[in-house]
């Protein structure tokens, strides 16, 4: 499973055990990975991962390990804890056990290769170590953490140096982990070599390689490493599953709603259902996208198109009003919003509705963010275009995100459903987009 490229050295007590010719002092210098550029490295700060646990921190902290620069050595830095060195050190262990911390990879991974780098530490590495991973859905990954004593604050604050857990801690969170998930050993228990330079790089290339988002390093018992690297493939990141969108209005007596995301085919929708009416504002029929009050992300005439929207791009969406309040209220006496912003868009009929209107389709599909919270739609007649008079169609109803809202005259849903039209006013409030309006009759 484990192929090393470290031939590994034998512990030594003193620096004097070593051939200073042949082990010099660590260098500051970080080399090139032979697993650079064939993957990434899945344990990095910078890319998201995190320590969730640790034993003990009291000489430094877990979090040094995932720092993507060089191991820094200072020989005169000193601090309340003793000497200042660069990776997760852990005190002397004086009781049962040995130390290990939990890491959340940056993303979900398929990974082909360890590297622990011990430089600086050579009269208190490790002197063994092991590797296990998991492969964790976000909800059970949040079940476990919530378990482990001290993980949220370490999540949300990091480690801190000259800390350690206590015993009954440890227990704890050792419980939640192994059962938690499914544990797989990716590392077996491994001798690695004192920090000196020619010693202290140790790479594993993985010939299984093994696939989850978080590590659990054994350090046994205690001791301390510079750095860690898990080399991988990235499987993309483990998001909690999303709520689904909050529909403001359903089907009711004004409206049919049908959220498109809970139709299996798109011929099931009513716009895509037969009809014995004619679409008669479509471009097909002759229909025109005429003036409007703001077209800063799409004009009207995306709307009288007969196909289905293909992304949010394809419709009618308006600016945010630059005026809106800074806190929206509803109106007394409604579940309207009390607000006389609003913008509109004037459609010219493909063809005369002479017996009036009887089925309007106003489709918010993929508009999900930024739909209207409400829209009226009125219609006039005026053959000429001399002027008409505006009627209305549908009065300010609510909208829901990426639906279709179907008003039948059937159903009483239309006013004036006699009256002929030949321009129907669509007017949102107080702003957003439209994917289509479909006037039928």
């Amino acid at each position: 499973m484990i192929e090393s490229t470290v031939k590994h050295s034998t512990s030594a007590t003193c620096v004097a055990d070593f051939d200073v010719n042949t082990f010099e002092p660590c260098k500051n210098v970080a080399p090139r990975s032979p697993f650079a550029g064939r993957f990434e490295n899945m344990a990095s700060a910078t890319s998201g991962a995190k320590v969730i646990f640790a034993t003990d921190d009291w000489f430094a902290a877990a979090e040094n390990l995932l720092q993507d620069g060089p191991p820094i050595f200072d020989p005169d830095a000193y601090c309340e804890q003793g000497k200042v060195l660069d990776g997760w050190e852990t005190r002397r262990r004086r009781q049962a056990g040995h130390d290990w911390c939990l890491i959340q990879l940056s993303k979900r991974a398929e990974i082909h290769g360890l590297e622990l780098d011990t430089a600086h530490f050579t009269g208190n590495n490790v002197p063994r170590i092991s590797i296990d991973i998991c492969d964790l859905s976000a909800a059970d990954l949040s079940k476990m953490v919530a378990k482990i004593p001290g993980a949220y604050e370490r999540l949300l604050h990091g480690g801190v140096q000259g800390m350690g857990r206590l015993p009954d801690e440890v227990i704890d969170a050792s419980v939640a982990v192994m059962n938690g998930g499914e544990w797989k050993e990716i590392l077996p228990v491994t001798p690695l070599s004192p920090g000196f330079e020619p010693t202290r790089l140790h790479y594993f290339p993985l010939t299984s390689p093994k696939t989850g988002n978080i590590v659990r390093i054994n350090y046994f018992p205690d001791g301390g490493v510079a750095r860690f690297r898990c080399w991988g493939t990235e499987l993309g990141h483990v998001k909690p599953k999303t709520n689904p969108l909050f529909m403001p209005i359903k089907t009711c007596k004004e409206c049919t709603v049908v959220s498109h995301s809970s139709v299996g085919d798109e011929s099931e929708l009513p716009s895509r259902s037969p009809s014995k009416y004619s679409e008669l504002s479509s471009l097909e029929e002759g229909g025109i996208g005429g003036a409007c009050s703001n077209k800063h992300y799409g004009e009207p005439w995306r709307l009288i198109q007969t196909n289905l929207g293909k992304d949010m791009g394809d419709g009618w969406e308006t600016a945010r009003h630059p005026n809106r309040p800074g806190v929206l209220v509803t109106k007394r006496g409604t579940t309207l919003l009390d607000t006389p912003l609003s913008d509109w868009a004037i459609l010219k009929l493909g063809k005369e509705a002479t017996s009036g209107v009887a089925r309007i389709i106003l489709d918010t599909k993929h508009f999900r963010g930024n739909f209207p919270e409400s829209v009226k739609v009125e219609g006039c007649y005026d053959p000429d275009e001399q002027g008409g008079d505006w009627f209305s169609l549908v009065p300010r109803s609510k909208m829901s995100p990426d639906a279709e809202h179907v008003f039948e005259r059937s159903k009483g849903q239309i006013e004036n459903q006699d009256d002929p039209v030949t321009h129907v006013r669509v007017s949102i409030f107080p702003d957003g987009g439209i994917s289509r309006v479909r006037i039928y009759g």
